[in-house]
């Protein structure tokens, strides 16, 4: 009876770390492809405002960098 509930329980720790593997994998996907181009695009929106740029090109400007980052992200660095 130990033997089988040794076994049982390696089961459900192997199936334990898949399964933090897939929320890990999942959290970093969500985190490269949506985090990271949106953290830059603010940085460009609030730069150009701190600029004196005006709302409109700041807005433009944090657009085309999330366009441009979310791309990069999808292309190049996400399988």
């Amino acid at each position: 009876m130990g033997l089988i509930h040794m076994t049982d329980e390696t089961l459900q720790r192997a199936q334990d770390a898949e399964d933090h593997r897939k929320a890990y994998e999942a959290v970093m996907k969500a985190g490269a492809e949506f985090g990271v181009p949106f953290s830059l695009a603010l940085t460009m929106f609030f730069t150009n405002l701190v600029l004196a740029n005006g709302f409109w090109m700041a807005l433009f400007a944090g657009v085309a960098v999330y366009v441009f980052v979310f791309l990069i992200v999808k292309f190049f660095f996400s399988h």
